[in-house]
């Protein structure tokens, strides 16, 4: 990847995008995401498909309201960090991953990430998981916890080959597991990695967020 920066009145200033090449020669934008992206999160759930957003929320969700929006696009990037891929041909969001980091664990946060359906399949999620653990490390996040359907298989390989992971299963349903970070942000099976993720997107549950209906975190 290149990175070169970008300035952008709707986003407040200069920002750095770094321009991938996916394995299909598909060029995405990967970059922080900022308060005015509401309407491209927006639109990035509209392009999920019903079983990829269970995937992701573990709920029906059809759309994002407003304190959702904001808890999703105006983040403090250290404590709350994340990352939006974009199709720079047609400006369309592509993928979102992100970490949140547990105030009773400061080592320790909750990943999710969720690709749009016409996108997965190209490696889009390792690119923005491998780009998170960078920044997870250099803010001194150590493990990454993740809730995700058990039998999300797909899921659970990207996540167990970023570390040493761990997985238990709180009810039949579900599987919870948490990775030890390595220390340089990178790791021996990240290729491995890439084979997983170029098989389909990573959809796992989010980390604390404000109450809304149904009472879910995700």
């Amino acid at each position: 990847m290149t990175s070169s920066p970008l300035s952008d009145a709707a986003h407040g200033g200069p920002q750095t995008v770094e321009r991938a090449v996916l394995r299909d020669g598909s060029v995405i934008h990967i970059r922080p995401i900022e308060p005015g992206d509401k309407e491209l999160l927006q639109r990035g759930l509209e392009r999920l498909g019903a079983e990829s957003r269970y995937r992701r929320f573990l709920a029906p969700v059809k759309r994002l309201d407003r304190h959702q929006l904001a808890y999703f696009t105006e983040v403090d990037h250290a404590d709350h960090e994340a990352l939006l891929a974009v199709d720079p041909d047609h400006g369309d969001p592509v993928g979102v991953a992100r970490y949140v980091r547990l105030p009773d664990q400061p080592g320790t946060a909750e990943v999710a990430m969720a690709v749009v359906d016409d996108w997965q399949g190209h490696g889009v999620a390792t690119l923005l998981l491998h780009e998170l653990v960078g920044r997870a490390r250099s803010a001194h996040v150590t493990r990454f916890r993740a809730m995700c359907l058990a039998d999300n298989r797909q899921a659970i390989e990207v996540l167990e080959s970023l570390g040493d992971a761990t997985i238990v299963h709180p009810d039949s349903g579900l599987a919870e597991l948490t990775i030890a970070l390595p220390a340089d942000g990178s790791r021996g099976a990240a290729q491995t990695a890439l084979r997983h993720a170029a098989a389909g997107s990573l959809q796992v549950h989010d980390g604390p967020q404000p109450s809304r209906p149904g009472g879910g975190n995700g």
